[in-house]
């Protein structure tokens, strides 16, 4: 049973004293970790003794041992993770929230990754004649780095930040290119429409989505997933956002891997050119 726990458990059975205890370490937990018995209790106005009564009536054999439990928690165990954010949170346990939710994505977002489909991707983005990217909001953002990345090894790659620029530029795909779609819910009518048009003339289409039947899971020729994490209603596309860009990373990795003397040589051609403007 965790330290966290016990607090909770029983807190209707505390004295006045036992009380502000347990409040101040619920709220205050990464620092009391440093704290001795007798700082803690003179930032709650008691006693170093009453600090490790305290800690034996949750079942410790004094607080050196309660606190060595404490750090082994996650701090987070119990928050409600159906809202990212509530009015309520402390700095600390936003921080906490954040770090938990994101790790779990990461998780996800690895154990979803099918090393023989991004194999595949990877040998068509290397013989592309052009790589064109498709995404709008934050996957926009994310079509903008994975652009980026590509320019610095040699890649001819196309995205514009502006979605009619996106479809002007999607009418001109041949079939030796490849166009990249990127869109969360595999919905986005920008996206679909620029990838519907890519494969109806034979270019390999790529998505970049939810596990879910979208129209962008229906048209492209190899797909690869991100979590279902995010609701309908969400505090912008952070999660879906940096799963997008764990993916990407990937493929870059790959395409640099496939010639690595020649990419350091780009890399240092582009280094070079960006160090005559300092």
């Amino acid at each position: 049973m965790s330290s966290i726990f016990r607090i909770k458990e029983g807190f209707s059975t505390y004295t006045d004293t036992e009380k502000r205890l347990a409040e101040y370490i619920l709220n205050n937990r990464d620092e009391i970790l440093e704290d001795s018995a007798q700082v803690l209790g003179e930032k709650v106005n008691t006693s170093a003794a009453a600090v490790v009564r305290f800690a034996k009536k949750l079942g410790f054999k004094g607080f050196t041992a309660f606190k060595v439990e404490l750090a082994k928690d996650t701090s987070v165990e119990e928050v409600d993770f159906d809202d990212i954010i509530k009015e309520e949170d402390t700095m600390n346990i936003m921080v906490k929230k954040a770090q938990a939710i994101n790790q779990k994505n990461l998780e996800q977002t690895y154990k979803l990754i099918n090393p023989q489909v991004l194999e595949d991707v990877i040998e068509k983005l290397i013989t592309a004649e052009t790589i064109y990217l498709f995404g709008v909001g934050g996957s926009g953002i994310v079509c903008d780095d994975f652009q980026n990345k590509l320019i610095r090894i040699n890649k001819r790659v196309l995205f514009h930040k502006d979605p009619h620029i996106q479809l002007a530029a999607a009418a001109h795909i041949n079939s030796r290119d490849v166009a990249i779609g990127i869109s969360y819910t595999g919905n986005t009518k920008e996206v679909t429409t620029a990838l519907s048009h890519a494969s109806s003339i034979g270019a390999y289409t790529v998505g970049i989505t939810q596990m879910s039947k979208s129209k962008l899971s229906k048209i492209c020729s190899s797909l690869l997933y991100v979590p279902t994490e995010e609701k309908e209603l969400r505090l912008g596309a952070i999660l879906s956002r940096n799963s997008s860009l764990i993916i990407t990373d990937l493929l870059y990795y790959g395409i640099t891997k496939s010639d690595i003397d020649q990419s350091k040589e780009s890399l240092k051609t582009t280094r070079s050119i960006i160090e005559e403007l300092r």
